[in-house]
């Protein structure tokens, strides 16, 4: 057959009604399963049909991410930005989110500084676009302030373990930051001492710890935080990243959001490592996983002005509702009361 009677072919082919919405079906239900291969080849094949369709285009997105194609996927993103196909502020969240998970942060940075300088921002966004924005400044700082260690050497050290002593929190953040890379015994001594300290902001001393950690330091160190009180050794704790109830709690979270209402999920699980991070080495109590799951949700789909109510997620998750409510008052109380870094 000629190329030219093949498209004539093409062109009259009919689809029939509803082709593309069982195809989107197909796919998310692929998602559901875990089948990311299967699920992309029908939202491609969805494309070829419906080119411009958002959950199409969104669907491949998703996949792609599933497949651990993030490079693919933060190029599609892009692209929806740039055509203007679904909403905006839907398509930017789960971009930026790409963009730092693949540790481009510099690019955040410049996107976000020009989107929130319109002062258009909705509601429901902009607390997420600002915590982004944050991380992604502290992470470029972070490879700024490891480049001068390394330059400067030892005599680094106790300049550092100064500013620990310094009544700023943003100058005792520094001193961390630039302890980071030191084994230096002043280091590790002052870090000791500011970890020990029940005074010190509580997420400084997670911070504080975690340097310990990543440098195997074997010396006991007492932690009290929020009515708990024990004796750790850095060199045993678990990365905050890999503790089994953390991972439970996003798990939970992944399955009642992951294909529901990917930007809800991803602003929970935001909210699950920070609350984590502050209370760490701890765990929060009750240490019940359906619980915590229900109440980063429920206090992300506030930040979000979604309409979910709080009967509804206690019921999701099995939890008590009084317990729901007085624990995400909690996560939120103890929230604004540390460091931010700002």
């Amino acid at each position: 057959m000629s190329d030219k009677h093949k498209r004539k072919k093409d062109s009259n082919i009919v689809l029939y009604p509803g082709l593309v919405k069982r195809l989107i079906e197909k796919g998310m239900d692929a998602l559901k399963k875990k089948e990311a291969r299967t699920a992309y080849d029908y939202f491609v094949s969805a494309e070829q049909h419906e080119p411009d369709n958002p959950q199409v285009r969104f669907g491949i997105v998703l996949s792609l991410v599933e497949l651990g194609r993030l490079e693919e996927a933060v190029k599609l993103t892009s692209s929806l930005l740039k055509e203007g196909i679904g909403d905006y502020y839907d398509n930017l969240q789960v971009h930026i989110s790409l963009l730092v998970q693949l540790g481009y942060y510099q690019e955040v940075v410049d996107i976000l500084d020009a989107v929130l300088a319109e002062n258009r921002i909705p509601s429901q966004f902009a607390e997420s676009f600002y915590q982004l924005l944050h991380f992604s400044r502290q992470m470029i700082d972070d490879n700024e302030l490891i480049e001068t260690i390394e330059s400067q050497g030892d005599d680094f050290t106790h300049g550092s373990a100064q500013l620990l002593e310094n009544n700023s929190l943003q100058k005792q953040w520094q001193g961390i930051q630039e302890l980071k890379t030191s084994t230096h015994p002043v280091a590790i001594e002052s870090l000791i001492t500011y970890i020990e300290n029940v005074n010190h902001d509580l997420f400084l001393r997670s911070m504080a710890l975690q340097v310990l950690h990543k440098h195997n330091i074997e010396r006991p160190v007492t932690v009290e935080k929020l009515g708990q009180k024990d004796i750790f050794v850095p060199a045993a704790l678990e990365e905050l990243y890999e503790m089994q109830f953390g991972q439970s709690v996003v798990n939970m979270l992944e399955q009642q959001l992951e294909h529901e209402n990917p930007i809800l999920l991803e602003m929970a699980k935001q909210l699950c490592w920070a609350h984590l991070y502050i209370v760490y080495p701890f765990l929060p109590i009750p240490s019940e996983v359906p619980l915590w799951g229900a109440v980063f949700h429920l206090v992300a789909s506030e930040r979000l002005g979604l309409e979910e109510t709080e009967e509804d997620i206690a019921t999701i998750y099995g939890c008590s509702l009084k317990l729901l409510m007085e624990k995400g008052n909690e996560v939120i109380e103890l929230e604004s009361k540390v460091f931010r870094g700002i």
